[in-house]
């Protein structure tokens, strides 16, 4: 494990409104980041088959999910004025080998034992489509599993705020993501809330060097 100990030595956009009064503001759908996995970028610099600025007839679309943002007209999930961190760049990728898993619903709702990678420092990474800053947490992930073979990523995506997956694990979780960290024996090291990357770096070098 010394390699992920060497190796490893933005603020988060609100997950609801941001600024303003909330009833100017709306929340984050999916909406956006779905089309953003397989459409290029536009003009504007948001998936081009999801700008609404490209695509005016998509406007009810989203204000019928509540993604609107009043005062800039467009949805809260392609604002850059409220949001200056979004971003719609390819993540980058994971190495065709590294053990990285989806894990199912009905496994994380029965318990997290036996979901860390037996012998490996391991990530369960709790995300949703609509949390900006878990897309960038995403990259950082996929950025480590370039270099670090001996790390393993597990994936739980929650679908909102009621899902059960959020009533069981995500209580007092300010935002997500929610990063559970666990060391090589399978004990867990500590949990991050958020895209935090130094705080990210420093939990897998402390899980490394158990």
């Amino acid at each position: 494990m010394h390699r992920l100990a060497l190796l490893l030595s933005l603020l988060t956009a609100p997950l609801l409104a941001c600024g303003g009064a909330p009833a100017d503001h709306g929340q984050f759908s999916a909406l956006t980041a779905n089309a953003g996995e397989a459409s290029d970028l536009c003009e504007h610099e948001i998936p081009q088959d999801a700008c609404v600025k490209c695509n005016p007839e998509l406007v009810a679309r989203f204000k019928a999910v509540k993604d609107w943002c009043g005062p800039h007209h467009v949805p809260e999930s392609q604002c850059f004025a409220c949001h200056p961190d979004l971003s719609f760049e390819p993540l980058p990728q994971p190495p065709p080998d590294a053990d990285l898993a989806n894990v199912s619903r009905e496994q994380a709702l029965a318990g997290l034992e036996g979901v860390a990678a037996p012998g490996k420092v391991t990530v369960i990474d709790f995300w949703a489509a609509w949390c900006v800053p878990c897309r960038k947490t995403a990259g950082d992930l996929n950025l480590r599993l370039q270099h670090v073979p001996e790390l393993a990523v597990r994936k739980v995506e929650v679908r909102d705020w009621d899902d059960p997956l959020a009533t069981r694990y995500l209580a007092g979780t300010p935002t997500l993501p929610l990063l559970v960290v666990f060391d090589a024996k399978g004990a867990e090291v500590g949990r991050i809330s958020g895209h935090k990357p130094d705080e990210l770096d420093a939990l897998l070098a402390k899980a490394a060097a158990r």
